[in-house]
């Protein structure tokens, strides 16, 4: 199984589609906990939704304004600016860790 870290990093990169079939088909059928395929889908469904949200979309998610995320989340104010402009890609990893942070997966 992957960890959230992998599959968040996945989710970036995979049409949604092919993310979702990748892993659950990945899920090996003796497993020993009987998985709810439905809920799984689910769950990747979401984590793929926010892997794939903007910036200010995920502030927004986390119901903070940008002030206060970037105070939490000790970011500079002005990098969380040039992300939500797009002057500059915020990493992915960095994402990873701020949607976790605010439990957003």
């Amino acid at each position: 199984m992957y960890s959230k870290a992998e599959l968040f990093n996945m989710a970036t990169e995979q049409p949604k589609e092919i993310f979702l079939n990748n892993v659950t088909l990945s899920i090996p059928d003796d497993a020993e906990d009987h998985v709810d395929l439905d809920a799984e889908t689910a769950r990747l469904s979401h984590l793929w939704d926010v892997a794939r949200m903007s910036m200010g979309d995920m502030i927004t998610a986390t119901g903070m304004n940008i002030t206060a995320f970037a105070k939490n989340a000790a970011i500079p104010y002005s990098s969380l600016q040039k992300w939500i402009r797009g002057e500059r890609e915020c990493p992915v990893y960095v994402r990873f860790f701020l949607a976790d942070h605010y439990g957003l997966i």
